[in-house]
């Protein structure tokens, strides 16, 4: 449950930077890119989607450019929620794997940046 509020949540607060921030909204144009959150047996998970200058998010787990798949949602939420440093952490544990387009996942890391500061 936690893991799937915490994807909740952060699709919330990317929802309302959208509609409110200018600088995210500036940040938006011209990068179309889709990045999934999920759990390696594809049960949970949320697809994070940018494309013409807005967002969106829906459970669609196997299209993506770039996704962050997790051994299982209890490790995903307490990475997640422990921030940069958690993920550094389960990646260098094996914990959670990389998939698709390393330039979006970055761009997604850099997204991230207009939710959680």
């Amino acid at each position: 449950m936690g893991f799937s509020l915490l994807l909740t949540v952060l699709a919330l607060k990317f929802k309302k930077v959208s509609k409110t921030n200018k600088d995210f909204r500036k940040f938006l144009m011209g990068h179309e890119c889709r990045v999934v959150i999920k759990t390696k047996d594809g049960t949970r998970g949320k697809r994070f989607i940018f494309r013409d200058g807005a967002f969106s998010s829906d459970r669609v787990l196997d299209e993506y450019d770039a996704a962050m798949i997790w051994s299982d949602p209890k490790t995903a939420f307490r990475s997640l929620k422990a921030g940069e440093e958690g993920i550094k952490a389960a990646l260098q544990n094996h914990l959670v794997g990389i998939d698709g387009s390393v330039h979006s996942f970055t761009w997604f890391g850099a997204a991230i940046k207009f939710v959680t500061a």
